[in-house]
């Protein structure tokens, strides 16, 4: 046993005899067969995907332009709206209401609508549409005139009605578009909306005019200068009595006028004062009642010689009110010729 050992050291074997040898070399083998097996490829395993190579859009040329532009013309042309009837532009951005100032705007329905025209004499009404463009456009300057009026205790109201709501309150009364701004007297409404412009202080004077009474009476000489160097049309009348048959004709001769103008261009008065009369070059010893017409634009007086009645007294403020259109030739070039 000591010589095969001997032997085998001799040998460099190892002590366990051929079995050892055999291990070890497999070991060793295996070893090296480990050390030098190259990693694995990992992208060789998973190989990157190619990114398809991207198409090249031509430059479109002008005429391409054009033609896209004519296709897409119908289409814009043909975009539905949300009422025919209605005068506003929805597609356009609506402007924001400022709600802070409408503490003097009076909120009508249907509910409330008869019986706060009967509270109050003197109503102003906007019937609007939420998604109108006018009717947003006119909400905050509606909302500036109610202040500027209360502020200035005119016994007028401005009031609105929300007519996509309050449908039939709105055909009941004539609304065919938005904005529609009405003025109430007595709870009965006058036969002139509202046209003018969509501001403020417009607005102040257009309710101003309409909320002053029919027929002004005139007593002193000193209201009766005011009247004669004011401006507009002004008509007075002098009576035996401020009330009566008479009164009452000069009063439906008013309401005829104010039918036929936007702004109330002619005033109406009526005097028992024979002072006052003669400043409107009035006969005191005339016949009562007698009616003058002062347009002072054309610093002119007509006197009215025709019977006592409203249709009739109104001919002839239509006739009388409107300047006289002269034309004047000019021959120079000059700024103060024209």
């Amino acid at each position: 046993m000591s010589q095969s050992l001997e032997r085998a050291a001799e040998a460099g074997r190892p002590a366990g005899g051929d079995a050892d040898v055999r291990r070890t070399r497999f070991k060793v083998s295996a070893d090296l067969s480990i050390a030098s097996t190259p990693l694995p490829n990992t992208y060789a395993l998973y190989p990157t995907p190619r990114r398809p190579a991207m198409a090249v859009m031509p430059m479109p040329t002008p005429r391409s332009l054009i033609l896209l532009l004519l296709l897409a013309t119908p289409f814009f042309i043909l975009l539905p709206h949300p009422s025919a009837a209605s005068v506003s532009h929805p597609d356009l951005i609506l402007p924001k209401v400022v709600n802070d100032n409408e503490a003097h705007v009076v909120v009508l329905t249907a509910a409330n609508f008869s019986s706060f025209l009967a509270a109050r004499r003197h109503v102003v009404v906007d019937f609007y549409a939420p998604w109108c463009y006018w009717s947003c456009k006119l909400a905050p300057k509606y909302a500036a005139a109610a202040s500027h009026l209360a502020d200035k205790g005119l016994d007028v109201a401005l009031a609105k009605v929300d007519a996509t709501q309050e449908r039939q309150l709105a055909r009941a009364h004539g609304v065919e578009g938005y904005p529609t701004v009405l003025f109430f007297v007595d709870g009965v409404p006058r036969h002139y909306p509202y046209y003018g412009e969509r501001t403020k202080d417009a607005m102040v004077v257009w309710v101003s005019q309409r909320s002053v009474p029919e027929v002004q009476n005139v007593s002193t000489i000193y209201e009766a200068e005011k009247i004669i160097t004011g401006h507009g049309v002004a008509v007075l009348a002098f009576l035996d009595s401020r009330s009566g048959a008479h009164g009452d004709e000069l009063a439906a001769a008013s309401r005829l006028e104010d039918m036929n103008s936007l702004y109330r261009a002619v005033n109406f008065y009526q005097t028992t004062s024979p002072d006052v009369a003669k400043l409107f070059h009035i006969d005191p010893e005339a016949k009562r009642p007698s009616l003058v017409l002062l347009n002072k634009q054309e610093e002119k007086l007509t006197l009215y010689d025709g019977e006592f009645r409203a249709s009739l007294i109104a001919k002839f403020v239509s006739d009388n009110k409107i300047p006289l259109i002269t034309y004047h030739h000019h021959t120079g070039s000059r700024l103060s010729d024209i």
